[in-house]
C-alpha cells in the first residue's frame, strides 16, 4: 500500500489537468465522428446497421484488452502502458483517416480501440496511486463532466470538420489531439507506481485476482448501476445521430450543439451529488440517484410508446438521464476501486472493461433493434432500451447503497 507522500503527489493542479487531458482522448475519439456516420455510410456504401458496428466493435475490443492493460500497469508501471496506448491510438486514427473501404475502417477502429484500452484503467490507477480520496472523487466527477462536454464539443467540431473538410478530418484531429496529450504526459507526469510496489506479471495470478474482484459484491454490485448507465450511453451514441439528424432534420453542427443538454445534466447531477455527499453520505447519494433513475425510466417508456413526442422531450429526458449518470458514476466508480486498493490496476481495468462492455451491449441492441424492428423508428428503439436499463439502474442503486465505501 503506497505511503501518504506518494498517494498525495497528485493533489496538484498540473497533475489534475493532465489527467483530464489524457482522459479526454477516449471521449473525443468515441464521439467526434458521430455527425459523420451518415456521410461515411453514403461515401463508403455502408448501411446504418453496419455503421453501428464501428461503435460496437470499438467497445468490444476496448473492453477485452483493457484487462491486459491493468495487469501490465501493475507489473511494469503506469506511465509505460499509458504511453504505448496513446501511440497505438494515434496509429489507429491515421488508419481510419486513410480508409477507403468498410473493412479498412473497421481495422482502424480496432487499432484505435486497442490503444484506447490502455488509457482509462491505467489513468484511474495512476490517480488512485497519487491522490487523496477526495481528489479521486473530484477527478472522476470532472471526467464525467468532461465526458458530457465532449459529447457536445466533439460532435460540434466533428460536424464542422465533416461539412468543410470531409469526414476524414475527424480522425486527423483525433491524432493531433492525442499527440498533444502524449507530449504533455511525457514532459510533466512521472511514474506513480514505484518498482517496490509492483505485482509481478503472471497469468494465473492475474486470473485469480480478477476472479476474486469480480465475485465480490463490493465490486460487481456497487458498480452495477454505473454499468447500466453506460449501456444507455452506448445506445445513445449509436442512435442519436440518426434520431436528431435523419429524424428531426438537424445539420451535423446542430447535432453537436444539441448535446449541450447532456453537459448541463451531468454537471447538475455531479453538483447535486457532491452537495448531498457533504451533508449526508454516499448511500444517500445512491438512494437519491435511484429514485431519479426510476422516474426517468418512466419518461423514456412514455417517449418510446408515443405518449410523448418531439425533439424537445427527447433532449430533456436525455438531460435528466445525464443528471442521474453524473450523480451515480463518481460514487460507484470510487467505491468499487477503493475496495481493492492493493490491486488498483487490475481493478481499474475490470471496471473499465465492465463499463465499455456495457456500452457495446447498448450500441449493439440499438443496431439489432433497428434491423429487426424495421417498422419502428430509431427513437422508439432507443427509448425502449433506455427505459429498460434506467429502471434496472435505479433498482440496483437502491439495493446496493449500503455497500459503498
Amino acid at each position: 500500500m503506497p505511503g501518504k507522500a506518494t498517494r498525495y503527489i497528485g493533489d496538484t493542479f498540473r497533475f489534475g489537468a493532465i489527467v483530464l487531458l489524457i482522459g479526454s482522448i477516449v471521449r473525443v475519439g468515441a464521439s467526434i465522428y458521430l455527425p459523420a456516420l451518415p456521410v461515411i455510410g453514403r461515401q463508403l456504401v455502408i448501411s446504418d446497421a453496419q455503421m453501428s458496428h464501428t461503435l460496437t466493435l470499438y467497445f468490444v475490443v476496448f473492453a477485452l484488452f483493457i484487462l491486459v492493460a491493468g495487469a501490465l500497469s501493475d507489473a511494469y508501471g503506469r506511465k509505460r502502458v499509458l504511453t504505448g496506448g496513446m501511440l497505438f491510438f494515434i496509429g489507429g486514427s491515421v488508419l481510419c483517416a486513410r480508409s477507403r473501404t468498410f473493412e479498412m475502417l473497421l481495422l482502424g477502429r480496432v487499432v484505435q480501440a486497442f490503444g484506447a484500452s490502455m488509457i482509462p484503467g491505467t489513468l484511474m490507477a495512476m490517480t488512485r496511486d497519487a491522490c487523496s480520496d477526495e481528489r479521486v472523487v473530484a477527478l472522476m466527477g470532472w471526467l464525467a463532466v468532461l465526458g458530457g462536454l465532449f459529447l457536445v464539443a466533439a460532435p460540434l467540431i466533428g460536424g464542422v470538420l465533416t461539412q468543410f473538410f470531409g469526414w476524414q478530418a475527424n480522425f486527423w484531429f483525433v491524432a493531433i489531439f492525442t499527440s498533444a496529450a502524449l507530449l504533455a504526459s511525457l514532459l510533466a507526469v512521472g511514474e506513480t507506481h514505484p518498482q517496490t510496489e509492483r505485482t509481478p506479471l503472471g497469468v494465473r495470478r492475474t486470473v485469480v485476482t480478477a476472479g476474486t474482484i469480480l465475485a465480490s459484491p463490493d465490486f460487481a454490485l456497487v458498480l452495477l448501476p454505473v454499468i447500466l448507465c453506460f449501456a444507455i450511453q452506448g445506445a445513445f451514441l449509436a442512435a442519436a445521430p440518426y434520431i436528431v439528424m435523419n429524424g428531426y432534420g438537424l445539420s451535423p453542427p446542430e447535432f453537436g450543439l444539441s448535446n449541450l443538454v447532456i453537459v448541463i445534466g451531468i454537471f447538475a447531477g455531479r453538483a447535486a451529488g457532491a452537495r448531498l455527499l457533504k451533508r449526508a453520505d454516499a448511500a444517500s447519494v445512491y438512494r437519491t440517484g435511484a429514485a431519479a433513475a426510476l422516474a426517468v425510466a418512466a419518461l423514456f417508456a412514455a417517449l418510446g410508446a408515443g405518449v410523448i413526442g418531439g425533439l424537445a422531450f427527447f433532449l430533456v429526458f436525455t438531460a435528466l438521464f445525464a443528471a442521474v449518470f453524473g450523480m451515480l458514476s463518481p460514487i460507484g466508480m470510487k467505491s468499487s476501486l477503493t475496495a481493492f486498493r492493493a490491486t488498483s490496476g487490475i481493478t481499474a481495468s475490470l471496471q473499465g472493461a465492465s463499463l465499455l462492455g456495457a456500452s457495446a451491449i447498448g450500441s449493439s441492441l440499438v443496431g439489432l433493434g433497428s434491423h429487426l424492428l424495421s417498422g419502428f423508428s430509431m427513437l422508439s428503439v432507443f427509448a425502449a432500451v433506455a427505459a429498460l436499463f434506467c429502471a434496472a439502474a435505479g433498482m440496483a442503486a437502491m439495493a446496493t447503497r449500503h455497500r459503498l465505501v
